[in-house]
């Protein structure tokens, strides 16, 4: 599966050519580089089948074995992927804010229940929940992320059909916690694929002040007849205040995220008059071509 391309921050193309190497030619190293490269840009839930291709091209299971974890679990990180709490009718986001040893990629914060859960990436599930014994966090800590998370949580039901928000405290800075927010929607009979993400900082000053700062990011495939992909992202900042914190952190968030969102639509229309300008209707003759006919005549010859 060739690299698709990318339109990266509106409305600039671009497109990348690589020097052309065989397969046979390139070390194991960098024949793993190049699928990283390829897995990190899979569209949304495309991951699989990107996958399925690199294993025909490489055809080297025991290769990809070696690299198999760094590439799932850099993959879920990055694009703030959901999984199931056991036993439970919960889902956090994995995110590498709820890491407890960046060396440790199997072992994450659940803020919803105050344990860990050691997540197997390639099954993309929670194999083992464990008491919380690595991490502390005082109880203001984990009264207030308790609260921005069910404020926000409302936000996010709201806003998005299939999204989801985890709010995770800081351990270096008590005044400080991370939110993820998540929505995808994967739609294979239509040919399209798309995925929201937003990660932002909330950092208290006082009980009644807060800087939120962050980006949202979005990633769209369109693949009918083709192979085009849409990545684009836009950073905030603002401050908030109120008595009452966490609503006027949501009612940033909202103005922030409907702000891009607008901005998206509006440049997808204009993109669409752009690309109706650079086909052209009509032949020089001026006729529309008859293709069945021009078909059977080459065939014929």
């Amino acid at each position: 599966q060739s690299p698709p391309p990318l339109v990266s921050g509106f409305p600039s193309l671009s497109f990348h050519t690589p020097p052309h190497h065989t397969m046979s030619e390139l070390s194991e190293t960098d024949k793993l580089k190049i699928v990283k490269h390829f897995l990190l840009s899979s569209p949304p839930g495309e991951f699989e089948d990107v996958l399925s291709d690199i294993r025909d091209i490489v055809e080297d299971d025991e290769l990809l074995n070696k690299g198999a974890l760094e590439f799932f679990y850099a993959y879920n990180v990055e694009q703030l992927i959901p999984v199931d709490i056991p036993e439970s009718d919960k889902r956090i986001i994995l995110c590498s804010y709820a890491q407890i040893d960046e060396n440790d990629h199997s072992s994450f914060y659940n803020p919803l229940d105050n344990n860990i859960l050691k997540v197997d990436h390639t099954k993309g599930k929670v194999t083992d929940v464990e008491e919380n014994t690595s991490v502390e966090f005082s109880e203001k800590q984990l009264s207030q992320c308790k609260h921005l998370q069910e404020e926000i949580s409302k936000y996010v039901t709201k806003t998005y059909n299939s999204g989801l928000v985890t709010v995770y405290p800081q351990r270096d800075n008590g005044n400080k916690f991370v939110c993820a927010i998540t929505a995808s929607k994967f739609n294979e009979k239509n040919f399209w694929s798309g995925r929201w993400r937003g990660v932002y900082s909330i950092e208290f000053s006082d009980d009644n002040t807060a800087e939120l700062s962050g980006s949202m990011k979005v990633n769209v495939h369109y693949y009918e007849d083709g192979n085009v992909q849409l990545n684009t992202s836009r950073d905030h900042l603002s401050t908030c205040k109120g008595s009452d914190i966490a609503a006027e952190i949501v009612k940033a968030m909202d103005a922030c995220e409907s702000s891009f969102q607008g901005h998206i639509d509006e440049t997808c229309m204009n993109m669409s008059d752009v690309f109706k300008r650079l086909r052209r209707k009509l032949p020089f003759t001026g006729k529309l071509f008859d293709f069945e006919t021009g078909a059977q005549k080459m065939l014929i010859s």
